[in-house]
C-alpha cells in the first residue's frame, strides 16, 4: 500500500461542492477517525464516537420516534402504552 492517496481514489471516497463560501466537503463514503473541524450539516449512517463541542455524543430519541420505533418493532401493549403516555406528556 502507497503511503500517498491518489486524487483518483480521495475522489471515490469525497465529494465535494463549490458553495459561495468556497470549495466545501459535500459527502464522505467511510468513516472518518480523527477530527472534524467545522460543522457537519445532513445525516450520519452508522455510529458516532467521541464529543461534540467536548461533550460526549448521546443518542437521544424524542417520544414521538420511540413511540413510532416500538409500534414498528411489533412492541407488546405495555410498552406501546407507555411511550403513548410520554408523547402526552410531552405535548408533541
Amino acid at each position: 500500500m502507497a503511503d500517498q492517496i491518489t486524487l483518483e481514489e480521495a475522489l471515490e471516497l469525497v465529494e465535494f461542492k463549490l458553495y459561495p463560501e468556497g470549495w466545501q466537503v459535500k459527502n464522505v463514503e467511510g468513516s472518518v477517525y480523527g477530527d472534524v473541524q467545522g460543522n457537519v450539516w445532513g445525516n450520519v449512517w452508522c455510529n458516532v464516537r467521541g464529543t461534540i463541542n467536548g461533550r460526549k455524543w448521546q443518542f437521544v430519541q424524542t417520544p414521538k420516534e420511540k413511540l413510532k420505533r416500538l409500534i414498528d418493532e411489533g412492541a407488546d401493549k405495555d410498552k406501546i402504552l407507555e411511550a403513548l403516555d410520554r408523547l402526552e406528556d410531552s405535548n408533541g
